[in-house]
C-alpha cells in the first residue's frame, strides 16, 4: 500500500512538472488584433487588401483568463444604426469574406452568420431598429472591460456612444508644437521630388551648407521669438529630416535621449509615386487635384506589387495627423515638443489641427525651407470657432467651463 501511494505521489509530481514545462512554453497572452479602417479582426497583425484600402491592425494583447471574456464582449456589443429596409449584407472584399467563411466571388449575400462585421444590413420590417456588431468598437470595449478603463462603459452600457480611438479634430491641445520644415538638401538644389522610402537613408540627400545655416535660423527663432523650452524632438528618419534634427538637438540644447526618430512612417513626405526624381513643377498638378478632390493622388508606380500604397492622398495625410498627435497628446502634457518634417506633410498637418480645407493646405500653410510654425492651441477657443474647447483628455483651458458653451 505504502509502494503504491509513493507511485501515485510520484506520477502526479511529474504530472504537474509537465503542466508547468508546458506553461512555461506558451505565451501567457492573446494579442487580439482590429482593422482601423473596417473593423475587420485577426489574430495577428496583417495587411491585407479589405475595402478599398490597407487594412492596418493595431494588436492588443490580453491576458488568457480574460480572452474568454474579451470573445463574448466582442460577439455581443453592438451599436445602434439607421433603419434600412432590406436584410441584405454588403461585405467588403475578397480577403475578408474568405476569412468570414462567405463565398469569395458572391459580394451579395444574406445575413446568415453573427460573425460578419463592417457590414451594412436592416430589417424586413419598416421602422425597427437594427443592431450591427462592428469589431472595432467591440475590440475597444472588451480592451476596457479587461484593463478597466471608461471605454468599456462607454461602449456597453450606452450604445449610442462611440468607442474613441483618437482625438477629435480640430481640438484644443494641452502642449506647444514647433512645426520645421528641413533645411535645403542637395534635392532642392537639383529641383528633384523623392518621397521614397527606400533612399531615406541614403546621405547623398543630405543637408547643403546652406541648410545648415536655415537650421541654426530656425533653432534661434523658436527660442527667442517664441520663448520656446523643447523637452522632445520628433523627426523624420529621411536624411534631409533626420540631419536637420541633429543641428537643432545641439541648439536647443537637448540631449540623445530627448531626440525620437519616428519609423512608423507618420512623419515621412507624402508619397509621390511615379513623379520620385522628376521636377517639383509636378506638384502643381498635384495641389491643384487636391482642390477639385481630397481623395486624388499622385500617378503611382506601374510596376509597383501594390500601386496604391506608393502615393498618398490629403485624406491620407490627415489620418496620419490623427494618429500623430493622438499618440502626442496622450503622451506629455504642458510641454514644448518639436516636429522636424516635410513640407506637404506639415501643411496638412495645419490644415487638419485648426480645421481648414485639407484641399487648401498648400495655400493656407505652406512651409519654405527651413520655416518653423508654432501651434498653440491650449488656451480658450475664440467665439464661433470649430476647435472642441476640450482635450483629449476631455479638460477645458485654465479659466474655461462647460457652462460657457451652453
Amino acid at each position: 500500500m505504502k509502494q503504491r501511494r509513493k507511485e501515485r505521489e510520484r506520477e502526479s509530481r511529474e504530472k504537474k512538472t509537465r503542466k508547468k514545462k508546458r506553461e512555461i512554453t506558451k505565451s501567457p497572452f492573446v494579442c487580439l488584433c482590429v482593422c482601423e479602417r473596417c473593423g475587420a479582426h485577426a489574430m495577428t497583425r496583417l495587411r491585407t487588401k479589405a475595402c478599398g484600402a490597407l487594412c492596418i491592425y493595431y494588436p492588443i494583447s490580453f491576458s488568457k483568463k480574460n480572452a474568454s471574456r474579451v470573445h463574448r464582449s466582442m460577439m455581443t456589443t453592438a451599436t445602434t444604426v439607421a433603419t434600412r429596409t432590406s436584410n441584405t449584407a454588403f461585405l467588403g472584399t475578397r480577403c475578408v469574406n474568405k476569412r468570414r467563411g462567405v463565398g469569395r466571388d458572391d459580394r451579395r449575400r444574406r445575413w446568415s452568420s453573427t460573425g460578419a462585421s463592417c457590414s451594412s444590413i436592416g430589417s424586413d420590417d419598416e421602422g425597427e431598429a437594427v443592431k450591427v456588431i462592428h469589431r472595432r468598437k467591440a475590440l475597444l470595449a472588451a480592451s476596457g472591460l479587461v484593463l478597466g478603463t471608461k471605454c468599456y462603459e462607454k461602449s456597453i452600457n450606452d450604445d449610442n456612444e462611440e468607442a474613441k480611438a483618437f482625438i477629435d479634430l480640430p481640438s484644443r491641445l494641452h502642449n506647444r508644437y514647433f512645426l520645421v520644415r528641413h533645411g535645403e538638401s542637395t534635392l532642392d538644389v537639383r529641383n528633384q521630388i523623392l518621397s521614397n522610402p527606400s533612399y531615406k537613408y541614403d546621405t547623398t540627400y543630405g543637408l547643403t551648407a546652406k541648410g545648415v545655416e536655415q537650421v541654426h535660423e530656425a533653432a534661434r527663432i523658436i527660442l527667442e521669438e517664441y520663448d520656446g523650452s523643447p523637452s522632445w524632438l520628433y523627426t523624420s528618419n529621411f536624411q534631409r529630416s533626420f540631419q536637420t534634427a541633429l543641428v537643432m538637438r545641439e541648439d536647443l540644447g537637448l540631449l540623445f535621449s530627448e531626440v525620437r526618430t519616428e519609423f512608423s512612417g507618420l512623419l515621412d513626405p507624402r508619397k509621390m509615386g511615379s513623379l520620385d526624381f522628376q521636377d517639383r513643377s509636378n506638384w502643381k498638378e498635384v495641389w491643384e487635384n487636391d482642390l477639385r478632390d481630397p481623395l486624388s493622388t499622385p500617378p503611382p508606380v506601374s510596376d509597383s506589387l501594390q500601386p496604391s500604397a506608393s502615393v498618398e492622398s490629403v485624406r491620407d495625410l490627415y489620418r496620419r495627423t490623427l494618429e500623430a498627435f493622438t499618440r502626442l497628446e496622450a503622451s506629455y502634457f504642458g510641454t514644448d515638443i518639436v516636429l522636424v518634417s516635410h513640407a506637404d506633410t506639415l501643411s496638412c498637418f495645419c490644415a487638419a489641427l485648426y480645421g481648414t480645407d485639407l484641399g487648401r493646405h498648400h495655400l493656407d500653410y505652406p512651409f519654405e525651407l527651413g520655416q518653423v510654425r508654432c501651434v498653440d492651441m491650449s488656451g480658450i477657443p475664440g467665439k464661433g470657432s470649430k476647435v472642441s474647447p476640450t482635450d483629449i483628455q476631455g479638460e477645458y483651458a485654465v479659466g474655461d467651463k462647460a457652462v460657457n458653451y451652453l
